[in-house]
This record gives C-alpha cells, structure tokens and sequence, in this order.
C-alpha cells in the first residue's frame, strides 16, 4: 500500500505541470478544419441533434480522409461547444492512457485472480510515468485535439478494446453482460479499425494472432471473439482499399510509393530494432528493475501457462513492427510526431509485457515450487528496502539526466516564465476580434512565446497559411493575415 501510494504521489507530481497549462491550450490547424460543421451547429442551438448532423456532415463532405473514424472523433473537437471546453484536451489524452493501461494490466494479471488486482497499480502507474514524462510529441499527443484524439486517444481505446477482447474470450460471464460486452467491443474495433494505420494495424495483427491461439487451445474463446477479430480487420482494409487513400497518396506524393510493401515490412523490422535499442536505456532497465517484484508476484498466482517465450517475444516485435509499415511504404519515414509518440508508448508497453511473460515462463518452469515461495519471501521481506533504493536510482537518472527535455519540466518552465499564460492571453484578445462579424479581412501579428508545447500558432505568409484559411472558414472570415511587428 506504502508503495502504491508512492506511484501515485510520482504520477500527480508530473502530471500538475502538465495539467495547469491546460488552460492555456485553444484549437489550431484541423482542429478547425474537421470542427466546422460542429461549430456552426452550435452557434444556432441545434443541441444533440445537432451534434449527430455536424458528425455526418465532415463525413460526407470529406474528399480527403480515408480513415472514417479520424472524422467521426475529429469532428467531436471541443472547442466547437465553447472556446474555453477546449482546455480539457490534455486532461482527456493523458487520463485515457492512465485508465486504459490500468485496464489492462488489470485484466492481463487480475482477470482471473482477484487478489492480483492490488499488484495492477505498481506494476501499472510507473511504466506510465516513464511514458508520459518521456513522450517525444507531447505538443501533438497531449495538446492538440485533432493529432492527440486520432493517436493518443486512439492507442487508449485499443488497449480498453483489448481488455474488453480478453474478458469476453476468457471470463465466464452471464449471456447479457457477454452480449452487452460483445456489442461494445464491436464499436470499438470499427473505431480503432478505422483509425490511424499504426494502431488499427498492429492491433489488427495483435487479434489475429490471439484468434489463432485460441482456434488451437481455446475454441469456447474462438466463437467468443471472432467477430471482434472480424470487424477490426475489415474497417482497416475499408481506409487502405478506399478511393481516397489514392487520392491523397497521388497528391501528396505524386501517385508514387517509397517502397514496395515488402520492402516496407522489411524496414519495419529493421528500424523498429534500432528504436529499441536506442529507446533502452538505463531508466528503462531501471523501470524494469522496479517492478520485477510485482510482477513475479503477479505471474505467480496467474492460470495461465506461458509456453514458448521466444515465440511470444517474436510476435511482440512483429506486431510492434507493424506499426511503421504503412508510413514506410508511402515515404520511407516512422511517421509525425504524433505517431512517434505511440511508437513510444507501446514500446514500453510492449517491452513490460515481455517481462511478465518471461517471469511466468521462468517461475513455472525453471524454479521449482519451494525455490519460487524462497523467492516470494524474499521479496516481501525486503521489498520497500528494494523498491525505495530502484526508485531513487530511477528518480536520480531522470532527475540528473536529460530532465530539462522532459514533458513535465517543458510545462512547467512554461507555466513558470509566464509564456503559455502570455499565449493564451494573446488568443484570448484574437476571439474577440474573430467574434466580430463586422470585421471580415483580420490583421494579426504573431505570438512570440519563447517556448510553446502547444501547437502551431496562425502562420505568416512564408508559413504554412491554410492554417489562416482553416481558421478563417470556421469563423466565417473572408481572409486571415499575420504580419510580423
């Protein structure tokens, strides 16, 4: 319990930088692209009703976006309610990610032993910590609703899609709740399916594969699931085989593709490894030190059986590859800031997963019974001794290393010189002028924080000036200029 409440205490620690700029934060880019038809919607009270129009709006209106669950979630951007709603987006990005990995280390070490639920929360808070504090793209995982909703939020809900998939295949369960639970999953397997291709991908190759395992030792678990499986798959060859996606690769890359597709699987492998090997660092081995106990306590008590590790940790890196594919095959390159950021994400997931496979293969096989209980009573003996020393260890190679580039400290340093609440005072003097249906032609000059982990601000006529025309549609302006002082 001491050691839980010590997780906690870390995870609010970084997370109230984080959290108190969130004030600051107001739309950009396609945040008024894709929230046009919701705004307009509002401004008129058109109320829930209008909320189901403004969703089928972007959808059919859309000449560009393949993936119809980027538009359905896109159009749901907060500020579309009210400028000040828009605050909530790091609150919804980070709290998914704590909620659904907590989901699902709980149904993975706790699903069928209840008492391993009170092992979910250090197992679970520091891996997430690492995740957070260490997010390469925090500007567009945390911060901007329309990249954070379509990757953040998305990696979240396939891991709550997952839990969901584990429960139904694996615990027993009325025929009610198993519908219920079943209906539910198939909605989010249609989100995630056709969503970005890194997560609906891996997460496509991730079902299959548990589809097979359990066509061989688990056929109850089979006819559970399939359907699931089904969908999933399906809303991901829906965006690569629609009319659209042609469009935008003929676009944007003149109709041609860097790499041919097994090319592109080769080179998934191949830099999916050197990500791993430079992402595998001394604070990482550390995490993996901390929550060693835990998780031998965890698997130790687990039903299930562990075969084959090696193959495990082949498919782990298959699937985790499979998330580079599809920017690979169109222009050689892992993907934006956005998708790098879920690249992180699930590399640590990923790489916690093979330890708590490895330690079940290892305390099932290797040990025997009366060495593995020597084991446990080690471990409970010293284990606030053990975990206070890796913690300061890890705290002390966070806090000695490279903290200055860490998210946490990015916001703070913000939060503290005053610049994100200079930048939201900036926007707050442009709503009134955009506001201002007499005003049509808008002259702004830019915002000059010195650091900004939000993202881009309205450009000026060498920058990227659709952003302008985005934002002057949405607030029915014939033209939106910045002229530097």
């Amino acid at each position: 319990m001491l050691i839980s409440a010590a997780c906690v205490i870390a995870l609010a620690v970084i997370l109230w930088p984080l959290l108190i700029i969130a004030k600051y934060d107001y739309p950009s880019a396609d945040d008024w692209s894709f929230g046009i038809y919701m705004y307009r919607a509002m401004q008129v009270g058109e109320g829930i009703p209008g909320v189901f129009h403004a969703i089928w709006q972007t959808i059919s209106q859309n000449v560009w976006e393949a993936r119809f669950s980027i538009l359905i979630l896109s159009a749901l951007q907060p500020a579309a309610f009210g400028e000040q709603f828009y605050r909530i987006t790091p609150y919804l990005m980070i709290g998914s990610v704590i909620l659904s990995q907590l989901l699902l280390v709980k149904e993975c070490i706790a699903g069928q032993n209840k008492e391993n639920k009170w092992l979910v929360v250090p197992i679970c808070v520091p891996l997430t910590i690492l995740q957070i504090l260490y997010c390469p793209y925090p500007t567009e995982s945390f911060y901007w609703y329309n990249g954070s909703v379509n990757y953040t939020f998305v990696y979240s809900l396939s891991l709550i899609l997952l839990a969901l998939y584990l429960r139904i295949a694996l615990k027993e369960m009325n025929k009610k709740k198993r519908i219920a639970a079943t209906i539910f999953a198939c909605m989010l397997a249609v989100l995630v399916g056709g969503n970005n291709f890194s997560t609906s991908v891996s997460m496509m190759c991730t079902l299959i594969c548990l589809q097979i395992v359990f066509l061989i030792y688990h056929k109850d678990a089979f006819r559970r699931t399939w359907i699931v499986t089904l969908l999933e798959t399906i809303s991901v060859f829906m965006c690569v085989t629609s009319p659209l996606t042609t469009t935008r690769i003929n676009a944007n890359f003149g109709g041609t593709t860097a790499n041919t597709p097994l090319m592109a699987i080769w080179l998934s492998f191949e830099r999916t490894f050197l990500n791993i090997i430079s992402w595998t660092d001394i604070k990482m081995l550390l995490l993996l030190v901390l929550v060693f106990p835990f998780i031998w306590k965890a698997v130790r008590k687990m039903n299930y059986s562990f075969r084959m590790p090696i193959v495990f940790t082949a498919l782990s890196f298959g699937v985790y590859s499979s998330q580079a594919t599809a920017t690979l095959y169109v222009d050689n390159n892992m993907g934006g800031g956005r998708q790098g950021a879920i690249l992180w994400y699930f590399y640590v997931l990923w790489i916690v997963a093979n330890e708590i496979y490895w330690c079940g293969w290892a305390a099932g096989r290797i040990l025997k019974p009366e060495k593995s209980e020597k084991v446990d009573g080690l471990a409970q003996k010293y284990l606030l001794r053990y975990c206070g020393v890796v913690g300061v260890l890890l705290a002390a190679a966070v806090f000695f290393g490279n903290v200055q580039q860490t998210s946490s400290y990015r916001a703070y340093r913000m939060w503290k010189n005053g610049w994100a609440q200079a930048y939201g005072e900036g926007w707050e003097e442009r709503f009134k002028v955009l506001k201002d249906d007499s005003v049509k032609d808008v002259v702004f000059t830019p915002l000059y924080p010195v650091e900004l982990i939000m993202y881009a601000d309205l450009q000026p006529e060498d920058g990227y000036t659709w952003v302008n025309d985005a934002c002057g549609g949405y607030y029915g302006k014939d033209s939106i200029t910045v002229e530097m002082k």
